[in-house]
């Protein structure tokens, strides 16, 4: 199977959404890797995981982040193992990455392991990457992995990275935070979720809309009287309660107030 065929369908079976796919196939060790890698992958495959420390030591960070054929790294082959929740798999998952290998590297075209993970209806993927060290705060690209899971089918890793210590309001280089990620894309329950978690309504990105003045214009959109509708004046009437100014300011008015603070309008913030 090529690898890109086998990746989008280990996605579609870990979002839930494979159906009249069939599930992602394990292929075996041998399509993707050679000596002490196959030897690593026929132990995750076999999922025998007193052979993984030992294995991963005498590969070391390089060879355990080395792809394969066909670009296939051994942390995204341990993935594909792990598909369906198997414990032991899991557990070789976050022995993998405690041993140095990078849930954050691309494989070309498709992503990275945290990425894949965190779009898993599933949260126990995240969590096997969290138990091995990698932060709830992770920047994916421009922006945290928090971003990723303000989604309706991943709720339980959302709410999963906010008790590992996520920071709430943490922003993107737009200077959006995942409230803002929740709303635009319409995820309303998440929305009123992080609210509940302490998310602050009161920020402005760098083009100038605030959080109140996008969710105006997103009830503007609606059809009178519509679920998304009332949902979403159920939101305005919880920020009103936090102290948010209704009607917001115009976005000309939230620029010239950036201007005379000494923001820049437009200006990327910085990936921290």
């Amino acid at each position: 199977m090529r690898l890109r065929a086998l990746l989008c369908s280990l996605v579609l079976a870990l979002q839930s959404l494979a159906a009249g796919c069939g599930h992602a196939r394990v292929s075996s060790p041998q399509t993707y890797f050679t000596g002490d890698q196959l030897a690593l992958a026929q132990a995750i495959r076999q999922g025998t995981l007193a052979d993984i420390d030992p294995l991963a030591r005498r590969l070391g960070r390089e060879g355990l982040n080395r792809p394969g054929a066909q670009d296939m790294t051994l942390l995204f082959f341990a993935l594909q193992s792990a598909m369906g929740e198997k414990p032991r798999q899991l557990q070789i998952l976050a022995a993998l990455v405690r041993a140095g290998a990078d849930p954050t590297q691309d494989v070309p075209h498709f992503g990275s392991v945290l990425g894949v993970a965190l779009r898993a209806q599933s949260p126990l993927y995240v969590q096997a990457l969290l138990d091995a060290g990698v932060s709830p705060d992770t920047q994916l690209g421009s922006s945290p992995i928090l971003f990723d899971a303000a989604r309706e089918h991943t709720a339980a890793t959302l709410a999963l990275l906010l008790d590992r210590g996520a920071s709430i309001d943490k922003k993107n280089t737009l200077g959006n935070t995942a409230l803002m990620q929740a709303l635009q894309s319409m995820q309303l329950d998440q929305v009123m979720f992080l609210l509940d978690r302490g998310a602050s309504p009161h920020f402005v990105n760098i083009n100038g809309v605030s959080f109140a003045g996008q969710l105006q214009f997103q009830i503007g959109r609606q059809q009178n009287g519509s679920p998304a509708q009332r949902r979403m004046l159920q939101i305005r009437d919880r920020i009103v309660g936090m102290g948010v100014a209704w009607p917001p300011p115009s976005r000309n008015e939230e620029r010239r107030r950036m201007r005379e603070r000494g923001q820049e309008p437009d200006k990327l913030l910085p990936v921290r």
